[in-house]
């Protein structure tokens, strides 16, 4: 927990600054964790997200870069149940009268996750030369482990 001094104000924060990095790639301390050089400069938006600062390079950032909730006004979870309930619902339009968002904020979401996850995918499994063997290996694990 971090004491701030806020407007001549005490004030608490849960937010583990060790899980966040600097998010520009002219700074030295640029993708590295834990290095002390982040802090929390202010709240914003209506979701209260955090603003950091890198005391390195002075640029500031949002607690959700990198995430499918950078740059959206809608709460999280909001955009996690609405997503979530596409494979329950099986269309679009039933999630939208569902949640009573409307189709096109429903796509952006779906094109901002789909979007993310490509690129996480491609991060994690990028140059990993398994044979086909192997593949078959990891696909009985994955089932096996989900009849137990």
């Amino acid at each position: 927990m971090n004491l701030l001094l806020f407007g001549g104000i005490l004030i608490t924060s849960e937010i583990d600054f060790s899980q966040f990095f600097c998010w520009n790639k002219d700074c030295t301390d640029y993708g590295i964790k834990n290095q002390g050089n982040i802090v929390l400069k202010e709240r914003y938006g209506k979701n209260n997200h955090a603003l950091f600062k890198c005391k390195t390079c002075k640029k500031c950032f949002s607690e959700t870069k990198g995430t499918i909730f950078f740059e959206l006004n809608t709460p999280d979870e909001e955009v996690l149940r609405t997503i979530a309930m596409l494979p329950e619902k099986g269309s679009i339009r039933g999630v939208a009268r569902a949640t009573g968002h409307s189709k096109d904020t429903i796509c952006r979401w779906l094109e901002i996750a789909g979007t993310h996850a490509e690129e996480v995918t491609t991060y994690f499994l990028k140059n990993l030369n398994l044979t086909r063997v192997e593949v078959d290996e990891i696909w009985s694990y994955i089932k096996k482990s989900k009849k137990m």
